[in-house]
């Protein structure tokens, strides 16, 4: 399959599943999980590659209309009201849109910090489901006072959660359920854990918000992740860093979630924040490390998702080539879109849209359309192989 074909069958797929209206009522407001994930696809398909029959508009107009904050998913990034107003700004920011977005936007905010104080109650830091997905967005409306005020909350509450070591400072709010633990544990993730903290905390520094605290949580944060590296082992594919730190496997795959990417985006983006060039150079120490896991089986993977499949993979790679022009980024971002093109395969069963995606031992192979498992992710990231100029779709996921 070539990459036009992929993107006008992901395309195609996403407007019948939107007229049927056949996905999980649950995911109705989702981002990652649902139809507002799909509408980041239809806009840059639309303006990349075919607009002689634009719709994602008027999707957007219905979704819209729609939106109703629901009690169980709340504001989170995931599935919550968070997402979709996090994709009106970025549709807003990157000129797909023209609305008022400080007006639209001002009923939602309250709500918004109400909820992740909520969750700085309960030391939930999860991007996807606790307070720093929300503060992810809040960030764009950091010249509002009660933005900054909730912010310096979010900073104080990071720091409180924070244990010092001999090696760093421990960030452990990753809640382990199987087996059960009294106490959270350190993870190496922008999904769930330390990584997403460490990049928020870089932009708040960049803002004014808490400067000196900020600082200083960054740089003894780092000191933990760096110290907690695997060892090195010459000519071997593994993991250089563990996902999760719960004393059972030194394993991650390469992924969005967890593991090895994670660190090096934290490091880049942390040491451009606070012009720390080691960081940076650790960021690339790390991502020229994964090279040698060019295969599914040492990189961990089996689909193609953008979560933990070779899209993710290839969106890395080429994010840190247009960061840094090495080469060797672009052609292992090469080698990788190459891979996902090998994995898409599409149902030929009336009614079943999207990519055929690994959704584990319960569930095995489903066809998948959403941003984080599904083709709309998928298809973002082999859009973007098709321009020399980089797309901050990936915004989404704290890459850029």
């Amino acid at each position: 399959m070539t990459t036009g074909s992929a993107l006008t069958r992901i395309y195609q797929d996403h407007l019948r599943v939107l007229e049927s209206k056949t996905y999980d009522p649950y995911f109705g407001e989702s981002l990652f999980k649902g139809p507002w994930g799909v509408l980041l696809y239809l806009f840059y398909y639309e303006r990349y590659v075919d607009n002689r029959a634009p719709c994602a508009g008027s999707w957007l107009q219905q979704l819209y209309g729609a939106l109703r904050p629901q009690p169980v998913a709340g504001y989170s990034y995931c599935n919550g009201t968070t997402g979709p107003f996090w994709l009106l700004q970025h549709l807003y920011a990157q000129r797909f849109i023209d609305i008022d977005i400080e007006e639209l936007s001002a009923g939602y905010i309250p709500a918004a910090i109400a909820e992740s104080e909520k969750c700085l109650a309960e030391q939930n830091f999860d991007l996807l489901h606790g307070s720093a997905g929300i503060c992810h967005h809040l960030l764009s409306y950091v010249h509002l006072e009660a933005v900054r005020t909730h912010l310096e909350k979010f900073v104080a509450a990071v720091a409180a959660a924070s244990r010092m070591t001999p090696h760093g400072r421990s960030l452990p709010v990753f809640v382990l359920f199987d087996p059960p633990r009294e106490s959270g544990v350190d993870t190496f993730s922008l999904a769930h854990g330390t990584c997403s903290v460490l990049i928020l905390l870089s932009r708040a520094c960049l803002a004014g918000i808490a400067p000196d605290t900020c600082r200083q949580l960054i740089y003894e944060c780092i000191d933990f992740m760096w110290h907690h590296q695997n060892p090195r082992v010459a000519g071997t594919p593994h993991a250089l860093f563990p996902g999760i730190l719960d004393g059972r496997a030194p394993y991650s795959r390469l992924s969005w979630c967890y593991g090895d990417f994670n660190v090096a985006v934290a490091l880049w983006h942390c040491g451009k924040a606070l012009q720390e060039e080691r960081w940076q150079q650790q960021a690339l120490e790390v991502m020229h490390y994964t090279l040698r896991r060019d295969t599914d089986q040492t990189a961990g993977i089996v689909d193609a998702c953008l979560c933990h499949g070779s899209a993710g993979i290839a969106a890395f790679y080429r994010r840190f080539w247009h960061e840094t022009g090495d080469p060797l980024f672009r052609t292992a971002a090469d080698h990788w879109h190459h891979n996902t093109l090998q994995k898409v395969a599409f149902s030929d069963q009336a009614g079943v849209y999207g990519v055929r995606g690994w959704e584990g031992v319960d569930k095995q192979w489903e066809y998948c359309w959403d941003l984080l498992d599904g083709s709309s992710g998928i298809g973002l990231s082999l859009l973007s192989h098709t321009l020399d100029s980089p797309l901050y779709w990936d915004e989404a996921f704290l890459l850029s």
